[in-house]
């Protein structure tokens, strides 16, 4: 019987969870298995070992980013600059519950990636939806950003979010963003 897609993307979305809850060594066949309340093998159909279950979570990872990019293009319309300024620190300061999951989950892959050289394409395609989310929010102002000014941009502003998850009480993220949006596009 072939595989489930619906299955497959509950069982993957289980493991993101995981990934925000315990860390990637908590994440295991039968954790997911324990989380979605299905029979003890049934990641494991699906998942043969850890590595084939991590790779998969970080590709459904990379999915989820794309689809954000997506409907953040579709719903986002024309900006102002303040309202580039206002989109951008309410996004890096104020996330919903699921985003902090997800990005707590997103930071646990990147951490791993630095001892699993094979997940590092699928982290380069994890930063190039973030950095193309930066670029549709920064062309809806009118700004046209240079393709390296977007991934600087990009990094310094995941830099801050993770500082922000593990060390609260940073800088003012509105006086951040508006810094570094007056460097890289000065009027």
């Amino acid at each position: 019987m072939p595989p489930n897609p619906e299955r497959r993307a509950q069982l993957l979305d289980a493991a993101i969870d995981i990934l925000a809850d315990v860390g990637v060594g908590g994440l295991t066949h039968r954790q997911v298995d324990e989380r979605v309340a299905l029979p003890a093998g049934t990641t494991s159909n699906y998942f043969r070992t850890r590595q084939a279950l991590l790779e998969a979570t970080a590709a459904r990872t990379v999915d989820l980013h794309w689809r954000r990019v997506e409907a953040l293009r579709t719903a986002i319309g024309p900006l102002t600059p303040d309202g580039v300024r206002a989109l951008l620190t309410r996004m890096i300061s104020e996330p919903d519950e699921q985003t902090r999951r997800y990005t707590l989950a997103r930071f646990e892959l990147f951490m791993e990636g630095t001892r699993r050289p094979e997940l590092r394409p699928l982290l380069k395609d994890l930063q190039a939806a973030a950095v193309k989310s930066a670029t549709v929010i920064l062309e809806a102002a009118g700004y046209t950003p240079e393709p390296e000014q977007t991934e600087e941009l990009s990094r310094l502003l995941n830099g801050y979010v993770f500082s922000s998850l593990t060390l609260p009480g940073t800088n003012d993220p509105a006086e951040l963003v508006d810094r570094l949006l007056r460097a890289y596009f000065p009027a």
